[in-house]
Protein backbone atom coordinates (compact mmCIF):
# COMPACT_ATOMS: atom_id res chain seq x y z
CA UNK A 1 0.00 0.00 0.00
CA UNK A 2 3.02 2.28 -0.19
CA UNK A 3 2.86 5.24 -2.55
CA UNK A 4 -0.56 6.68 -1.64
CA UNK A 5 -2.47 7.46 1.52
CA UNK A 6 -6.04 6.30 2.15
CA UNK A 7 -8.69 8.87 1.31
CA UNK A 8 -9.71 8.76 5.00
CA UNK A 9 -6.17 9.62 6.18
CA UNK A 10 -6.04 12.34 8.86
CA UNK A 11 -2.30 12.43 9.29
CA UNK A 12 -2.14 9.83 12.04
CA UNK A 13 0.29 6.94 11.85
CA UNK A 14 -1.12 3.92 10.00
CA UNK A 15 0.19 0.45 10.62
CA UNK A 16 1.09 -0.84 7.13
CA UNK A 17 0.47 -4.48 8.03
CA UNK A 18 -2.97 -3.63 9.38
CA UNK A 19 -3.75 -1.62 6.25
CA UNK A 20 -2.65 -4.42 3.94
CA UNK A 21 -4.76 -6.88 5.93
CA UNK A 22 -7.91 -4.75 5.72
CA UNK A 23 -7.48 -4.06 2.02
CA UNK A 24 -6.68 -7.67 1.11
CA UNK A 25 -7.30 -8.28 -2.58
CA UNK A 26 -10.32 -5.98 -2.71
CA UNK A 27 -8.48 -3.73 -5.15
CA UNK A 28 -8.18 -6.60 -7.61
CA UNK A 29 -11.88 -7.46 -7.47
CA UNK A 30 -12.79 -3.79 -7.84
CA UNK A 31 -11.14 -3.71 -11.26
CA UNK A 32 -14.39 -4.99 -12.73
CA UNK A 33 -16.33 -2.14 -11.10
CA UNK A 34 -14.44 0.78 -12.67
CA UNK A 35 -16.98 1.45 -15.43
CA UNK A 36 -19.84 1.45 -12.92
CA UNK A 37 -17.95 3.73 -10.53
CA UNK A 38 -17.41 6.19 -13.38
CA UNK A 39 -21.08 6.07 -14.33
CA UNK A 40 -22.29 6.64 -10.77
CA UNK A 41 -19.72 9.40 -10.20
CA UNK A 42 -20.88 11.22 -13.31
CA UNK A 43 -24.47 11.14 -12.06
CA UNK A 44 -23.39 12.31 -8.59
CA UNK A 45 -21.54 15.26 -10.15
CA UNK A 46 -24.72 16.24 -12.01
CA UNK A 47 -26.72 15.98 -8.77
CA UNK A 48 -24.20 18.27 -7.04
CA UNK A 49 -24.60 20.77 -9.88
CA UNK A 50 -28.39 20.67 -9.58
CA UNK A 51 -28.09 21.30 -5.84
CA UNK A 52 -25.65 24.21 -6.37
CA UNK A 53 -23.02 22.30 -4.43
CA UNK A 54 -20.69 22.37 -7.41
CA UNK A 55 -20.08 25.45 -9.51
CA UNK A 56 -20.67 25.18 -13.25
CA UNK A 57 -16.95 25.65 -13.85
CA UNK A 58 -15.93 22.92 -11.40
CA UNK A 59 -18.73 20.70 -12.63
CA UNK A 60 -17.47 21.04 -16.18
CA UNK A 61 -13.94 20.13 -15.08
CA UNK A 62 -15.10 17.14 -13.09
CA UNK A 63 -17.32 15.75 -15.85
CA UNK A 64 -14.59 16.27 -18.43
CA UNK A 65 -12.13 14.55 -16.11
CA UNK A 66 -14.46 11.58 -15.66
CA UNK A 67 -14.87 11.31 -19.43
CA UNK A 68 -11.10 11.29 -19.84
CA UNK A 69 -10.67 8.66 -17.15
CA UNK A 70 -13.29 6.53 -18.86
CA UNK A 71 -11.45 6.87 -22.18
CA UNK A 72 -8.06 6.01 -20.73
CA UNK A 73 -9.45 3.12 -18.71
CA UNK A 74 -11.15 1.68 -21.80
CA UNK A 75 -7.81 2.02 -23.61
CA UNK A 76 -6.13 -0.03 -20.87
CA UNK A 77 -4.00 2.86 -19.65
CA UNK A 78 -4.98 2.47 -15.99
CA UNK A 79 -6.92 0.30 -13.58
CA UNK A 80 -7.26 -0.20 -9.82
CA UNK A 81 -3.84 -1.05 -8.41
CA UNK A 82 -2.51 -2.66 -5.26
CA UNK A 83 -1.61 0.83 -3.99
CA UNK A 84 -5.32 1.70 -4.01
CA UNK A 85 -7.68 0.62 -1.28
CA UNK A 86 -10.53 0.18 -3.71
CA UNK A 87 -12.05 1.50 -6.93
CA UNK A 88 -13.36 4.61 -5.15
CA UNK A 89 -9.93 5.61 -3.91
CA UNK A 90 -8.38 4.84 -7.29
CA UNK A 91 -10.84 7.08 -9.12
CA UNK A 92 -10.65 9.85 -6.52
CA UNK A 93 -6.86 9.95 -6.68
CA UNK A 94 -6.68 10.00 -10.46
CA UNK A 95 -9.42 12.60 -10.84
CA UNK A 96 -7.70 15.01 -8.47
CA UNK A 97 -4.40 14.49 -10.27
CA UNK A 98 -6.16 15.21 -13.56
CA UNK A 99 -8.37 18.24 -12.78
CA UNK A 100 -6.93 19.60 -9.51
CA UNK A 101 -9.00 21.23 -6.78
CA UNK A 102 -12.30 20.65 -8.56
CA UNK A 103 -11.74 16.90 -8.23
CA UNK A 104 -11.71 17.21 -4.45
CA UNK A 105 -15.32 18.39 -4.51
CA UNK A 106 -16.80 15.27 -6.12
CA UNK A 107 -16.95 13.32 -2.86
CA UNK A 108 -19.25 15.95 -1.32
CA UNK A 109 -22.26 14.27 0.23
CA UNK A 110 -21.37 10.65 -0.46
CA UNK A 111 -19.76 7.73 1.31
CA UNK A 112 -17.86 4.74 0.01
CA UNK A 113 -20.59 2.68 1.71
CA UNK A 114 -23.16 3.85 -0.82
CA UNK A 115 -20.66 3.93 -3.69
CA UNK A 116 -19.86 0.23 -3.47
CA UNK A 117 -23.55 -0.57 -3.01
CA UNK A 118 -24.52 1.21 -6.23
CA UNK A 119 -21.53 -0.16 -8.17
CA UNK A 120 -22.36 -3.74 -7.24
CA UNK A 121 -26.06 -3.29 -8.06
CA UNK A 122 -25.14 -1.93 -11.49
CA UNK A 123 -22.77 -4.88 -11.98
CA UNK A 124 -25.43 -7.33 -10.81
CA UNK A 125 -27.97 -5.97 -13.27
CA UNK A 126 -25.55 -6.54 -16.15
CA UNK A 127 -24.34 -9.92 -14.87
CA UNK A 128 -27.88 -11.22 -14.40
CA UNK A 129 -28.92 -10.16 -17.90
CA UNK A 130 -25.79 -11.83 -19.30
CA UNK A 131 -26.57 -15.06 -17.44
CA UNK A 132 -30.14 -15.02 -18.71
CA UNK A 133 -28.93 -14.63 -22.30
CA UNK A 134 -26.63 -17.62 -21.89
CA UNK A 135 -29.43 -19.62 -20.29
CA UNK A 136 -31.65 -18.85 -23.30
CA UNK A 137 -29.04 -20.40 -25.61
CA UNK A 138 -28.93 -23.49 -23.41
CA UNK A 139 -32.71 -23.79 -23.63
CA UNK A 140 -32.52 -23.51 -27.41
CA UNK A 141 -30.04 -26.39 -27.45
CA UNK A 142 -32.40 -28.51 -25.35
CA UNK A 143 -35.28 -27.72 -27.71
CA UNK A 144 -33.16 -28.58 -30.76
CA UNK A 145 -32.15 -31.92 -29.22
CA UNK A 146 -35.78 -32.72 -28.43
CA UNK A 147 -36.91 -31.81 -31.94
CA UNK A 148 -34.27 -34.05 -33.53
CA UNK A 149 -34.14 -37.01 -31.16
CA UNK A 150 -37.16 -36.70 -28.86
CA UNK A 151 -39.14 -39.58 -30.35
CA UNK A 152 -36.48 -42.15 -29.54
CA UNK A 153 -37.26 -44.43 -26.57
CA UNK A 154 -35.39 -44.30 -23.27
CA UNK A 155 -35.94 -46.35 -20.12
CA UNK A 156 -37.16 -44.26 -17.21
CA UNK A 157 -35.34 -44.83 -13.94
CA UNK A 158 -36.07 -44.73 -10.23
CA UNK A 159 -33.31 -45.56 -7.75
CA UNK A 160 -31.14 -45.88 -10.89
CA UNK A 161 -33.10 -49.03 -11.75
CA UNK A 162 -35.27 -49.44 -14.82
CA UNK A 163 -38.81 -48.38 -13.99
CA UNK A 164 -41.09 -47.43 -16.91
CA UNK A 165 -40.84 -46.58 -20.61
CA UNK A 166 -39.93 -43.02 -21.44
CA UNK A 167 -38.27 -41.11 -24.27
CA UNK A 168 -35.34 -38.84 -24.97
CA UNK A 169 -37.86 -36.06 -25.51
CA UNK A 170 -39.26 -36.44 -22.01
CA UNK A 171 -35.74 -36.69 -20.59
CA UNK A 172 -34.37 -33.50 -22.16
CA UNK A 173 -37.76 -31.83 -21.70
CA UNK A 174 -37.49 -32.22 -17.93
CA UNK A 175 -34.06 -30.59 -17.98
CA UNK A 176 -35.36 -27.76 -20.16
CA UNK A 177 -38.27 -27.12 -17.80
CA UNK A 178 -35.86 -26.95 -14.87
CA UNK A 179 -33.81 -24.31 -16.70
CA UNK A 180 -36.98 -22.35 -17.48
CA UNK A 181 -37.80 -22.23 -13.78
CA UNK A 182 -34.21 -21.17 -13.06
CA UNK A 183 -34.71 -18.31 -15.49
CA UNK A 184 -37.76 -17.26 -13.46
CA UNK A 185 -35.64 -17.28 -10.30
CA UNK A 186 -33.03 -15.15 -12.02
CA UNK A 187 -35.65 -12.60 -13.01
CA UNK A 188 -37.10 -12.61 -9.51
CA UNK A 189 -33.65 -11.99 -8.03
CA UNK A 190 -33.32 -8.83 -10.15
CA UNK A 191 -36.13 -7.26 -8.15
CA UNK A 192 -33.54 -6.59 -5.45
CA UNK A 193 -31.51 -4.43 -7.83
CA UNK A 194 -34.19 -1.86 -8.70
CA UNK A 195 -33.62 0.74 -5.95
CA UNK A 196 -30.76 3.23 -6.00
CA UNK A 197 -28.52 3.56 -2.92
CA UNK A 198 -27.18 7.03 -3.81
CA UNK A 199 -27.99 9.64 -1.22
CA UNK A 200 -27.99 7.15 1.64
CA UNK A 201 -24.44 8.13 2.67
CA UNK A 202 -23.00 5.88 5.32
CA UNK A 203 -26.48 4.47 5.89
CA UNK A 204 -28.39 7.34 7.51
CA UNK A 205 -28.81 9.85 4.73
CA UNK A 206 -27.01 13.08 3.91
CA UNK A 207 -28.16 16.53 5.15
CA UNK A 208 -27.91 18.04 1.67
CA UNK A 209 -30.56 18.82 -0.93
CA UNK A 210 -29.49 16.07 -3.35
CA UNK A 211 -32.18 14.95 -5.78
CA UNK A 212 -32.27 11.20 -5.17
CA UNK A 213 -35.06 10.67 -7.69
CA UNK A 214 -32.88 12.29 -10.36
CA UNK A 215 -29.89 10.11 -9.44
CA UNK A 216 -31.96 6.94 -9.51
CA UNK A 217 -33.56 7.78 -12.84
CA UNK A 218 -30.23 8.68 -14.45
CA UNK A 219 -28.76 5.33 -13.44
CA UNK A 220 -31.72 3.29 -14.68
CA UNK A 221 -33.20 2.38 -11.28
CA UNK A 222 -36.93 2.44 -10.56
CA UNK A 223 -36.34 4.90 -7.75
CA UNK A 224 -34.23 5.62 -4.67
CA UNK A 225 -33.93 3.10 -1.85
CA UNK A 226 -36.32 4.04 0.93
CA UNK A 227 -35.83 4.45 3.78
CA UNK A 228 -32.16 5.32 3.46
CA UNK A 229 -31.40 2.98 6.35
CA UNK A 230 -32.49 0.03 4.20
CA UNK A 231 -29.37 0.31 2.01
CA UNK A 232 -26.83 -0.94 4.55
CA UNK A 233 -29.46 -3.02 6.34
CA UNK A 234 -29.94 -5.01 3.14
CA UNK A 235 -26.32 -5.17 1.99
CA UNK A 236 -25.51 -8.50 0.46
CA UNK A 237 -29.10 -9.54 -0.11
CA UNK A 238 -29.19 -8.67 -3.82
CA UNK A 239 -25.93 -10.56 -4.17
CA UNK A 240 -27.35 -13.51 -2.23
CA UNK A 241 -30.47 -13.52 -4.41
CA UNK A 242 -28.30 -13.71 -7.52
CA UNK A 243 -26.19 -16.50 -6.05
CA UNK A 244 -29.37 -18.34 -5.09
CA UNK A 245 -30.45 -18.19 -8.73
CA UNK A 246 -26.99 -19.37 -9.82
CA UNK A 247 -27.22 -22.17 -7.27
CA UNK A 248 -30.52 -23.28 -8.82
CA UNK A 249 -28.93 -23.33 -12.28
CA UNK A 250 -25.93 -25.19 -10.87
CA UNK A 251 -28.11 -27.87 -9.27
CA UNK A 252 -29.93 -28.44 -12.56
CA UNK A 253 -26.83 -28.26 -14.73
CA UNK A 254 -25.12 -30.70 -12.37
CA UNK A 255 -28.04 -33.11 -12.80
CA UNK A 256 -27.78 -32.84 -16.60
CA UNK A 257 -24.04 -33.48 -16.34
CA UNK A 258 -24.65 -36.54 -14.16
CA UNK A 259 -27.13 -37.94 -16.69
CA UNK A 260 -24.80 -37.30 -19.60
CA UNK A 261 -21.96 -38.91 -17.64
CA UNK A 262 -24.00 -42.08 -17.07
CA UNK A 263 -25.72 -42.33 -20.44
CA UNK A 264 -22.46 -41.93 -22.39
CA UNK A 265 -20.70 -44.64 -20.36
CA UNK A 266 -20.14 -48.08 -21.86
CA UNK A 267 -22.43 -49.59 -19.22
CA UNK A 268 -25.42 -47.56 -20.41
CA UNK A 269 -24.35 -46.66 -23.94
CA UNK A 270 -27.51 -44.70 -24.71
CA UNK A 271 -25.62 -41.64 -25.94
CA UNK A 272 -22.19 -41.02 -27.41
CA UNK A 273 -20.17 -37.85 -27.01
CA UNK A 274 -18.34 -36.45 -30.02
CA UNK A 275 -14.57 -37.05 -29.64
CA UNK A 276 -13.78 -33.33 -29.73
CA UNK A 277 -15.63 -32.99 -26.43
CA UNK A 278 -13.53 -35.64 -24.70
CA UNK A 279 -9.95 -35.93 -23.50
CA UNK A 280 -7.51 -38.84 -23.60
CA UNK A 281 -5.58 -40.88 -21.07
CA UNK A 282 -1.82 -40.43 -20.70
CA UNK A 283 -1.46 -44.21 -20.24
CA UNK A 284 -4.43 -46.03 -21.80
CA UNK A 285 -4.66 -45.36 -25.53
CA UNK A 286 -8.23 -46.58 -25.86
CA UNK A 287 -9.71 -44.11 -23.35
CA UNK A 288 -11.84 -41.10 -24.23
CA UNK A 289 -12.78 -39.32 -21.04
CA UNK A 290 -15.77 -36.99 -20.41
CA UNK A 291 -13.68 -34.48 -18.45
CA UNK A 292 -15.82 -31.47 -19.37
CA UNK A 293 -18.89 -33.27 -18.03
CA UNK A 294 -17.13 -34.25 -14.80
CA UNK A 295 -15.69 -30.78 -14.24
CA UNK A 296 -19.15 -29.32 -14.77
CA UNK A 297 -20.46 -31.53 -12.01
CA UNK A 298 -17.62 -30.44 -9.69
CA UNK A 299 -17.81 -26.73 -10.55
CA UNK A 300 -21.54 -26.70 -9.95
CA UNK A 301 -20.76 -27.76 -6.39
CA UNK A 302 -18.41 -24.81 -5.97
CA UNK A 303 -21.26 -22.46 -6.89
CA UNK A 304 -23.43 -24.04 -4.21
CA UNK A 305 -20.52 -23.55 -1.78
CA UNK A 306 -20.14 -19.88 -2.81
CA UNK A 307 -23.77 -19.25 -1.98
CA UNK A 308 -23.30 -20.84 1.45
CA UNK A 309 -20.16 -18.74 1.98
CA UNK A 310 -22.03 -15.52 1.26
CA UNK A 311 -25.00 -16.46 3.44
CA UNK A 312 -22.66 -17.14 6.36
CA UNK A 313 -20.93 -13.78 5.89
CA UNK A 314 -24.30 -12.07 6.39
CA UNK A 315 -25.54 -14.25 9.20
CA UNK A 316 -26.52 -12.46 12.44
CA UNK A 317 -24.95 -9.10 11.60
CA UNK A 318 -26.62 -6.17 13.39
CA UNK A 319 -28.05 -3.26 11.42
CA UNK A 320 -25.83 -0.73 9.71
CA UNK A 321 -22.55 -0.99 7.85
CA UNK A 322 -19.84 -3.51 8.79
CA UNK A 323 -16.49 -4.16 7.16
CA UNK A 324 -17.59 -7.80 6.81
CA UNK A 325 -19.44 -6.61 3.70
CA UNK A 326 -16.11 -6.23 1.90
CA UNK A 327 -15.90 -10.02 1.65
CA UNK A 328 -19.19 -10.27 -0.25
CA UNK A 329 -17.55 -9.68 -3.60
CA UNK A 330 -15.27 -12.75 -3.56
CA UNK A 331 -17.99 -15.48 -3.61
CA UNK A 332 -20.22 -13.32 -5.81
CA UNK A 333 -17.68 -12.77 -8.58
CA UNK A 334 -16.25 -16.29 -8.23
CA UNK A 335 -19.63 -17.98 -8.71
CA UNK A 336 -20.47 -15.79 -11.69
CA UNK A 337 -17.11 -16.49 -13.30
CA UNK A 338 -17.51 -20.24 -12.78
CA UNK A 339 -21.04 -20.33 -14.20
CA UNK A 340 -20.42 -18.21 -17.31
CA UNK A 341 -18.18 -20.64 -19.27
CA UNK A 342 -20.34 -23.63 -18.32
CA UNK A 343 -23.43 -21.98 -19.77
CA UNK A 344 -21.42 -21.14 -22.89
CA UNK A 345 -20.09 -24.70 -23.28
CA UNK A 346 -23.16 -26.81 -22.56
CA UNK A 347 -25.29 -25.87 -25.58
CA UNK A 348 -22.40 -27.26 -27.65
CA UNK A 349 -22.11 -30.37 -25.45
CA UNK A 350 -25.81 -31.08 -25.94
CA UNK A 351 -25.36 -30.64 -29.67
CA UNK A 352 -22.47 -33.14 -29.54
CA UNK A 353 -24.58 -35.90 -27.93
CA UNK A 354 -25.55 -38.64 -30.37
CA UNK A 355 -28.22 -41.23 -29.48
CA UNK A 356 -27.28 -44.89 -29.90
CA UNK A 357 -30.61 -45.90 -31.41
CA UNK A 358 -30.01 -49.66 -31.44
CA UNK A 359 -29.00 -49.66 -27.77
CA UNK A 360 -32.01 -47.54 -26.84
CA UNK A 361 -34.46 -49.82 -28.65
CA UNK A 362 -32.90 -52.92 -27.11
CA UNK A 363 -33.21 -51.41 -23.63
CA UNK A 364 -36.81 -50.38 -24.11
CA UNK A 365 -37.61 -54.00 -25.05
CA UNK A 366 -37.03 -55.07 -21.45
CA UNK A 367 -40.43 -56.60 -20.48
CA UNK A 368 -40.07 -55.45 -16.87
CA UNK A 369 -40.60 -51.84 -18.07
CA UNK A 370 -44.18 -52.78 -18.96
CA UNK A 371 -45.08 -54.23 -15.56
CA UNK A 372 -47.12 -51.20 -14.49
CA UNK A 373 -48.92 -51.20 -17.83
CA UNK A 374 -49.87 -54.85 -17.35
CA UNK A 375 -51.20 -54.15 -13.87
CA UNK A 376 -53.32 -51.26 -15.10
CA UNK A 377 -54.56 -53.31 -18.04
CA UNK A 378 -55.76 -55.94 -15.56
CA UNK A 379 -57.48 -53.21 -13.54
CA UNK A 380 -59.29 -52.05 -16.66
CA UNK A 381 -60.45 -55.66 -17.06
CA UNK A 382 -62.01 -55.62 -13.58
CA UNK A 383 -59.24 -56.87 -11.28
CA UNK A 384 -58.60 -54.98 -8.02
CA UNK A 385 -55.38 -52.99 -8.29
CA UNK A 386 -53.76 -54.60 -5.23
CA UNK A 387 -54.44 -58.13 -6.50
CA UNK A 388 -53.12 -57.32 -9.97
CA UNK A 389 -50.07 -55.62 -8.43
CA UNK A 390 -49.22 -58.64 -6.25
CA UNK A 391 -49.69 -61.09 -9.09
CA UNK A 392 -47.37 -59.08 -11.34
CA UNK A 393 -44.87 -58.72 -8.49
CA UNK A 394 -44.80 -62.51 -7.90
CA UNK A 395 -44.33 -63.21 -11.59
CA UNK A 396 -41.56 -60.60 -11.83
CA UNK A 397 -39.85 -62.15 -8.83
CA UNK A 398 -40.03 -65.66 -10.25
CA UNK A 399 -38.73 -64.51 -13.63
CA UNK A 400 -35.90 -62.63 -11.98
CA UNK A 401 -34.99 -65.61 -9.83
CA UNK A 402 -35.03 -67.95 -12.83
CA UNK A 403 -32.78 -65.59 -14.81
CA UNK A 404 -30.44 -64.90 -11.88
CA UNK A 405 -31.44 -61.24 -11.91
CA UNK A 406 -31.16 -58.71 -9.14
CA UNK A 407 -34.70 -59.39 -7.85
CA UNK A 408 -36.15 -62.60 -6.47
CA UNK A 409 -33.11 -63.38 -4.33
CA UNK A 410 -34.94 -63.05 -1.03
CA UNK A 411 -37.98 -64.82 0.36
CA UNK A 412 -41.28 -64.26 -1.41
CA UNK A 413 -43.89 -62.24 0.40
CA UNK A 414 -47.47 -63.51 0.28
Amino acid sequence: MSGSKPIWDRGDAIDPEMLAFTVGDDWRMDQRLVAHELTASRVHAKALLRANLLTPEDGERVLAGLDELERTHSAGEWTVESTDEDVHSALDRRLIALVGEAGKRLHTGRSRNEQVAVDVLLWLSEASAETERRLAVLLQACDAFRAEHGALPLPGYTHLRRAMPSSLGDWIGAHARAFELDRDELRHARRRTTRCPLGSGAGYGVPLALDREFEARELGFEGPAEPVTSVQHGRGRAELAYLTALEAIALDLGKLAADAWLFTSEEFGFLTLAPEFTTGSSLMPQKRNPDAIELTRARCRTIVAARVELADLLRDLPSGYHRDFQLIKAPLFRAHDVMAPMLTLWPRVIGALRPAEARLRAAIGDPSLRATERVLAAVKGGAPFRDAYRLESREAGMNSSTKGGERGQGPKRP
